[in-house]
C-alpha cells in the first residue's frame, strides 16, 4: 500500500479505512453519507410495500376491500383448500384429498 493514501476512522467500528471508501471493510457499514441515505430510503420503501400488498395500510382502504373480495374468489375457485390441506396432502402422499372430498359432501 502506498504511504500517501489518506485514511479515516470508521464511525461505527473505529477501524482505519481509506478516506474514499464507501463501506467499511471491517464491519460492513456504509460510510458514504449519500449511499447510506439511498439504502435507508430503499429499506423504507420495501417495508411500506409489504403493508400495501397485504392491504393493511389505512390509506388504502379501497384496495383492502378489493383485495378481500379477490381472496374470496380464490378460495371459491379452489374449493376452500387451506394451507393446512396442502401440507396434509404432501405428508399423506395425496390421501388427504379423499378426506377433503368426503368433507365437502
Amino acid at each position: 500500500m502506498s504511504e500517501n493514501v489518506k485514511m479515516q476512522e470508521c464511525p461505527y467500528c473505529a477501524e482505519d479505512i481509506k478516506a474514499s471508501a464507501k463501506k467499511c471493510k471491517f464491519c460492513g457499514e456504509t460510510v458514504d453519507v449519500t449511499l447510506r441515505a439511498a439504502e435507508e430510503a430503499k429499506k423504507q420503501s420495501q417495508s411500506s410495500n409489504v403493508f400495501n400488498v397485504s392491504g393493511g395500510s389505512a390509506s388504502s382502504s379501497s384496495s383492502s376491500s378489493s383485495s378481500s373480495s379477490s381472496s374470496n374468489n380464490i378460495s371459491d375457485r379452489f374449493g376452500g383448500v387451506s394451507c393446512f390441506d396442502v401440507v396434509m396432502i404432501f405428508f399423506t402422499g395425496g390421501l388427504w384429498i379423499i378426506w377433503m372430498a368426503i368433507r365437502r359432501r
